[in-house]
């Protein structure tokens, strides 16, 4: 059976951006429950939070938990830009 995906990457693709094998420097699930790079702590994209959880590396919570918190982040900082740049 093929492995259905959200991000269009292989399963072994996710593998190696969970595990940090094959180059990439792996993630991580931090002490609230969100999903982060090892890298550089940022919040996976929700097509890889997906297959995070359907590879069972993620719990439906911490798909979840991680997905709010990115989009709310992603909302507070262009919301800043707008309000910074307002006057230019």
């Amino acid at each position: 059976m093929k492995f259905q995906n959200d991000s269009g990457y292989g399963e072994q693709k996710l593998r190696d951006n969970w595990y940090g094998t094959g180059g990439e420097t792996g993630a991580h699930i931090d002490e609230q429950g969100v999903v982060r790079w090892n890298s550089n702590s940022q919040i996976p994209f929700e097509g890889m939070l997906a297959d995070f959880r359907t590879l069972g590396f993620i719990t439906e919570d911490n798909q979840l938990h991680s997905n709010l918190l990115r989009e709310k982040q992603t909302d507070e900082f262009w919301e800043e830009f707008f309000k910074n740049n307002e006057s230019n």
